[in-house]
C-alpha cells in the first residue's frame, strides 16, 4: 500500500508541475503550444519542475496521516506551516496563495 501511496503522489506532482507553467492559459495557447515537458517561467516566476499550492497541500496531509491516524488539528497546522513557512513548497516559498 505504501508503495501505491509513493506512486500517486509522484504521479500527482508530475502532473502538477507540468500544469503549473500553463495555469490559466487558454485552450487556443495550449493548442499553439502544447505542453510537451518540464516548463518554468510560466504562469508563476518559479522554475521548471515546480509544484504548486496542490501538491504542497497534499504533502502536508500525508506528512500528518504517515502517523498512522487522521488528526484534523495537525493537518491545519501543517497547511500553517506551509502558508507561513514554506514548508512543502519546491523552492521555499509558497506562490498562488493569495
Amino acid at each position: 500500500m505504501l508503495q501505491k501511496i509513493k506512486a500517486v503522489m509522484l504521479g500527482h506532482a508530475v502532473g502538477d508541475a507540468l500544469g503549473v507553467p500553463v495555469e490559466f492559459c487558454s485552450r487556443e495557447e495550449l493548442d499553439a503550444q502544447p505542453v510537451t515537458d518540464m516548463m518554468g517561467w510560466g504562469s508563476y516566476p518559479v522554475p521548471e519542475g515546480c509544484w504548486s499550492d496542490d501538491t504542497s497541500m497534499a504533502l502536508a496531509t500525508l506528512d500528518s496521516l504517515k502517523k498512522g491516524r487522521v488528526d484534523f488539528n495537525e493537518i491545519m497546522d501543517n497547511f500553517v506551516m506551509w502558508l507561513s513557512n514554506d514548508d512543502y513548497t519546491p523552492t521555499g516559498e509558497a506562490f498562488d496563495v493569495l
